[in-house]
């Protein structure tokens, strides 16, 4: 018998993602366990609770993983309170960036008690709180139609593009794309910098046209001010960018390959708690051309 459509569901993981997606969950009328390590308060409909136990998410039919890494998730996993004697969970979906080959080799172990859905967001904090996420999903047509008015409060593009798995290669495309570019706007404002040109009015310029984007919008703020506060710390590139080598085998990816290298250098500098606009920071400090 087919998993029936969600109406229970855990958020594992309330951080800048997790938490605001609990809340548009909640609003959306499914009933929501959001769980944290350490206790957290969220402002939603009383259909929202929040837990440091695991056990409190027993009862849901539908698991969402927000923790930054996979390993995170294998650890609750291997630590057995979440999927103990009893649970009622039928579907684990993975919204977190991962390795294509773990998110399968997860799928695998867990099947066919549970079913694995690959579904990595783009848009990021803000494009959480707003409920307008970019929803790349890694599973069959009929998983997602069940899952379709869930996701769907919690995007605005839902797409399927294969089978588990794929939904993590499209989410290490889309970190490829939006690494390059953020290095791309911080060579920008580093170079009006140098030429004494407002930074806001440039970015401002740079919006305007051509140049304008979805990554500009957000964190020309951080460029202008460098106020780095994070929402999307740097050192999470450092393992997106190595699952988007993973992905792509004996290709070559120079931009790739450049970009990692710039965000190495922003970690080894200890920058990699601040946000990922801090690699103007980074082009600071590097030595100037000879």
């Amino acid at each position: 018998m087919q998993p029936a459509a969600p109406q229970h569901v855990g958020v594992i993981g309330l951080g800048h993602m997790g938490a605001p997606m609990a809340v548009n969950l909640a609003r959306a009328g499914y009933a929501v366990a959001g769980w944290s390590r350490t206790p957290r308060s969220l402002s939603g409909p009383a259909s929202l609770r929040t837990t440091t136990d695991l056990a409190d998410l027993r009862g849901c039919d539908t698991l969402v993983c927000l923790l930054p890494e996979l390993a995170h998730l294998e650890a609750l996993l291997e630590d057995g309170s979440l999927l103990a004697p009893g649970h009622a969970t039928t579907a684990l979906v993975v919204m977190s960036t991962c390795s294509p080959v773990d998110v399968v080799a997860l799928a695998e172990r867990l099947a066919p008690q549970v079913e694995v859905v690959d579904a990595p967001v783009s848009g990021g904090a803000q494009g959480a709180q707003e409920a307008r996420l970019s929803i790349m999903c890694g599973c069959t047509p009929e998983q997602l139609e069940r899952l379709r008015p869930m996701l769907e409060a919690l995007g605005r593009t839902v797409r399927h593009l294969g089978p588990v798995g794929a939904g993590s290669v499209a989410k290490a495309a889309n970190q490829l794309v939006v690494a390059a570019t953020m290095e791309a706007l911080a060579e920008a404002t580093l170079l009006a910098e140098r030429h004494g040109l407002d930074r806001a009015q440039l970015l401002e310029v740079l919006g305007g046209g051509l140049a304008a984007s979805e990554l500009l919008r957000q964190r020309g703020p951080a460029l202008s001010s460098d106020d780095f506060t994070p929402t999307a710390a740097a050192r999470l590139f450092v393992k997106d960018l190595r699952y988007a080598a993973e992905a792509a085998g004996d290709l070559r990816l120079p931009v790739r390959d450049a970009v990692a290298a710039q965000f190495d250098r922003t970690v080894a500098l200890g920058l990699g708690e601040q946000d990922m606009a801090v690699l103007l920071q980074t082009l600071r400090h590097s030595p100037e051309r000879p």
